[in-house]
């Protein structure tokens, strides 16, 4: 994958735009989920991924997840809760 890379500025609100190349690169669409984690604060570095639907009890993240009223459940709670 060729590397790419963007200077981006915040908004007033603290928004920051991923520009449309990187996106589509990345197969991000609208309504893609991702997180926002610090990576290291000395050098004021964030990450920012994808997040996969995860668990709602033990947060194990897997593609083998039971739809529930307001998230997921993995196949060894459902086992555990029955």
């Amino acid at each position: 994958m060729k590397e790419q890379k963007a200077t981006r500025q915040l908004d007033e609100l603290g928004r920051l735009v991923i520009p449309a190349d990187i996106r589509e690169s990345l197969g991000w669409g609208t309504g893609t989920k991702l997180g926002v984690e610090i990576n290291d604060i000395t050098v004021k570095s964030i990450i920012v991924r994808e997040v996969s639907p995860c668990c709602s009890l033990c947060r194990a993240e897997s593609e083998d997840l039971v739809a529930v009223e307001k998230g997921y459940i993995c196949k060894q709670c459902v086992g555990k809760v029955k």
